[in-house]
């Protein structure tokens, strides 16, 4: 009968190759999502009007140059479907397998305030926000988002495939871990 040998993969790795493979992977989910932020910035910076993104400031230099044309549409919900799947991953402790669920849930965040811009329902969400949240500063700002935003399913492809790009992107970079233990 052969030999029964527990998995020892799915232990916290704390020392030696193991531990350096899983720091590395946490610290490229980190750049990689870091730097894609970045990029959602810029778009924000060059292609955007700044009054439809009070947080993010008008830098003149920058303003109004379309670097990214027509993915500046859509390259937002792509960016942030991605990036928060990865920063969210690389918070987590390491695991021997990708955290696919934070992509799913990253990307069910980004259809909830898109389909939440739709005509049918922007009005309805609106007033659902002030009933939940009151009169607030964050009740009105959920009710101008869904009130002022544009519905767009360009925008909802874009973030299933940055869900799916971000799995992806976990999936090849938990090969290479893996490939490192085996060699």
């Amino acid at each position: 009968m052969p030999e029964v040998v527990a998995d020892r993969r799915s232990e916290v790795p704390v020392s030696g190759v193991a531990a350096w493979n899983d720091r590395g992977r946490t610290a490229a989910l980190l750049v990689i999502g870091c730097s894609s932020l970045a990029v959602g910035l810029l778009v924000y910076l060059t292609d955007r009007v700044s009054a439809h993104s009070p947080l993010i400031p008008t830098v003149a230099a920058l303003s109004g140059r379309h670097w990214f044309g027509s993915i500046g549409s859509w390259l937002p919900s792509f960016v942030h479907t991605f990036s928060f799947s990865l920063l969210t991953a690389a918070a987590l402790p390491p695991r021997p397998t990708p955290r696919y669920g934070v992509c799913a849930a990253w990307c069910a965040v980004n259809l909830a305030f898109e389909i939440g811009q739709h005509p049918a329902l922007a009005r309805h969400l609106a007033r659902l926000a002030e009933l939940v949240v009151g009169n607030t500063p964050l009740a009105r700002a959920l009710a101008d988002y869904f009130l002022r935003g544009t519905f767009d399913p360009g925008d909802i492809a874009a973030a299933l495939l940055g869900a799916v790009a971000a799995a992806g992107l976990m999936r090849l970079l938990t090969l290479s871990v893996e490939s490192t233990h085996a060699g």
